[in-house]
């Protein structure tokens, strides 16, 4: 049976050549889908009947959900709500007090910003450190800090090595706090 196939093989592509092998192949192919395309479209028919009937058997409450709109006002609102007020700058500073002192790190001085927009419903105070540690201790620091304080974000962190067998890294962390205002 295989000697027999090979040798039609051998006589077709003789006789038609590669390119008329191709074509009689791309032929085959595109009868095939010719023959089921019309059974394709009757499954598609089928299909969109079936959702029809389905969508048609729910109840009306279910199909007609209402959908409430918040006014731009009261969502803005909502979200200013969710930040705590100004008078709680002190206790989040202090957090970053007891975050440092956790992982020994010295705060000798810091830099306090509050930047008020008249348009705007936030406040944010903004505090830059200077620190000199391990990397550890800078990473430990500054995950514990935005952890434990979830009104913080921290906006810089830059760090510089004075000597290239140093493990003491000179580095700055900017942290921002928003409040709602006052």
């Amino acid at each position: 049976m295989n000697l027999a196939l090979l040798g039609f093989w051998r006589r077709a592509h003789r006789h038609l050549g590669t390119h008329g092998m191709a074509a009689l192949a791309l032929a085959f192919c595109a009868l095939l889908i010719l023959t089921w395309l019309p059974r394709l479209a009757a499954e598609g028919e089928a299909l969109t009947t079936a959702i029809k009937t389905r969508e048609s058997a729910k109840s009306p409450a279910i199909s007609r959900v209402a959908v409430s709109r918040i006014p731009v006002g009261q969502q803005i609102g909502e979200f200013v709500s969710a930040f705590p007020p100004l008078s709680q700058n002190s206790e989040n500073l202090n957090q970053v007090f007891t975050s440092a002192k956790r992982f020994n790190i010295q705060l000798p001085k810091g830099d306090y910003q509050v930047k008020k927009d008249a348009t705007a419903p936030l406040v944010i105070v903004t505090a830059t450190y200077p620190l000199n540690a391990d990397y550890a201790a800078i990473r430990d620091f500054t995950a514990d800090v935005l952890l434990a304080v979830p009104n913080a974000s921290m906006d810089e962190l830059r760090m510089a090595r004075s000597a290239a067998g140093s493990n003491v890294l000179e580095s700055v962390v900017r942290f921002s706090f928003v409040y709602q205002r006052p």
